[in-house]
């Protein structure tokens, strides 16, 4: 009985000391997610201040056309150059926030295993005491 309660004991200061293992995980990926927004933050800046210049040119070039038909295809060709260049920051943006939640997921699950081993660690001498 002594020895049971011995493990009770050992396996409860565990659990306890659990807390803190999640905390840092929690802070290693609030990290992670911190250091992300910053990129994304960066790589709109970037992309918006391209898309600005690239309009100014584009609004240059259409102004001094020729002929309605050049306008037209200048036109259109920006249009088709800004929509696939929405689309790879879109797919750039969502990379790198599903890789943000890979990383950030990673303490959290490591964490859950750890749980998972203390959990047997704890059952088999609580089962042999209980015998």
């Amino acid at each position: 009985m002594k020895n049971g309660f011995d493990g009770m004991t050992k396996g409860f200061e565990q659990f306890s000391s659990f807390g803190k293992g999640g905390l840092e995980a929690y802070v290693q990926a609030a990290t992670v997610f911190a250091k992300t927004f910053e990129r994304v933050n960066g790589e709109m800046f970037n992309f918006s201040k391209q898309q600005l210049e690239d309009g100014v040119a584009a609004f240059k070039a259409v102004s001094g056309a020729k002929s309605i038909h050049e306008a037209w295809e200048l036109q259109t060709d920006f249009a088709k150059s800004a929509l696939d260049a929405y689309v790879a920051q879109a797919t750039k943006l969502n990379d790198l926030w599903l890789d943000a939640a890979k990383q950030a997921a990673e303490p959290f699950t490591a964490r859950f295993s750890e749980m998972t081993e203390k959990m047997q660690e704890f059952k088999a001498p609580t089962a042999r005491a209980a015998e």
